[in-house]
């Protein structure tokens, strides 16, 4: 309490001092939410551009061979195994069913297809916009039976680059096309890590060693019939562009972070050297190096805090105008007050109070209390 005590003591003896450093903290943490913030909006926009004209960030396509004497339950479970393992995820599964034509007039616009089911995990399908088949207006009957509209779709051109250029069939018609046929049915596995590195040969190896055991047990050569292919080939440069976004932005915020916490860094030395003579007569007398160490340190927080509190004021009461802005002028959602950042600026405020102590505490230590009394006071 004593050292509380003192503390509030010499703050109010220099309120300008305090005034303007907590104005400072204020600043930097205002601009390291919103830099952060506008840092995450737009590598979000440059991320759904990237998939409408690339694919999945990072993704690639295992198919496997129809031979394969596993269960797709078990075939899941063993990708998702694989995917684990090398630091990825499984972001689903389609199954191609057997080609079949059509029945009804006119044949010759489809022809033979090999109808797909999107499945995100066994028993799970997608939830695609059944109903749209991108002008797509030929009857599709199997059997005698007629597969409505509403249970295909076909993807336009903003969602090929993911979906491709395949004929989705919803899962509660795939028994009526099995029943139309015997051909075996193909798999294959999209697995995602979310960079722009090139992961092919890693990925191509964990698989085929996943699976030799099935291969061989089937009859078939893991390395000929398990194949793994790179989807989002294109647009590399922009998928570079997006990383090298968030890293510029990531400076400036940290940056300015870094700045503040080096003019409290400097105003702290100054207080230290001002009050040399004080810190040598409290040496002298007996205090020891933590009691000092927690004057210091307490003045840093007393900062910290001020400037907190200050920038969630000002934050909090421009959320609604900055969130109606970004909405309006980017047609996106921004936070200025996203706790995602939380973690993120009590690292950072942590660092700067342990820098903001431990300097001046050094500068103090080092120097002989009596040495300092017998100085002339500055």
């Amino acid at each position: 309490m004593q050292a509380v005590r003192l503390t509030w003591l010499l703050t109010r003896r220099s309120p300008f001092r305090a005034v303007m450093l907590t104005v400072l903290m204020a600043v930097a943490i205002i601009v390291f939410s919103l830099v952060s913030e506008l840092s995450r909006v737009s590598q979000q926009g440059l991320d759904q551009a990237i998939v409408k004209d690339a694919g999945l960030r990072g993704s690639y396509q295992v198919t496997l061979d129809p031979l394969l004497e596993t269960s797709p339950s078990q075939t899941y479970a063993s990708v998702v195994h694989v995917a684990d393992a090398i630091h990825m995820s499984v972001w689903g599964y389609w199954q191609d069913m057997p080609s079949v034509t059509s029945e009804c007039p006119p044949y010759e616009k489809v022809g033979p297809q090999q109808l797909r089911i999107l499945w995100r995990r066994p028993s799970v399908p997608f939830e695609l916009p059944f109903g749209h088949t991108n002008g797509l207006d030929t009857q599709w009957c199997i059997d005698g039976q007629t597969i409505p509209a509403s249970a295909l779709y076909m993807p336009d051109a903003s969602s090929q680059a993911v979906f491709g250029t395949r004929l989705y069939l919803r899962s509660d018609y795939a028994n009526l096309v099995l029943l139309s046929t015997l051909a075996p049915i193909s798999y294959g596995y999209v697995l995602v890590s979310g960079d722009a590195v090139d992961h092919s040969d890693r990925v191509r190896e964990a698989v085929i060693s996943a699976f030799t055991s099935a291969a061989q047990a089937a009859g078939v050569d893991p390395a000929a019939d398990i194949t793994v292919r790179r989807l989002d080939q294109s647009d590399q440069n922009v998928l570079a562009a997006s990383n090298g976004v968030a890293v510029t932005y990531g400076v400036i915020g940290w940056g300015v972070l870094v700045l503040a916490g080096l003019a409290l860094l400097v105003v702290q030395v100054s207080n230290v050297r001002q009050r040399s003579w004080f810190y040598g007569l409290a040496r002298a007398l007996g205090a020891r190096g933590r009691r000092i160490g927690a004057l210091l340190g307490l003045e840093a927080v007393l900062v910290l805090l001020a400037g907190g509190a200050l920038a969630i004021v000002v934050l909090v009461v421009a959320a609604g105008p900055v969130n109606r802005f970004a909405d309006a002028a980017f047609g996106v959602d921004a936070h200025v007050l996203n706790p995602v950042l939380l973690p993120k600026l009590a690292v950072g405020m942590a660092a700067l109070l342990v820098l903001t102590t431990v300097v001046p505490l050094v500068q103090v230590l080092r120097r002989d209390p009596l040495e300092v009394l017998e100085a002339p006071r500055d």
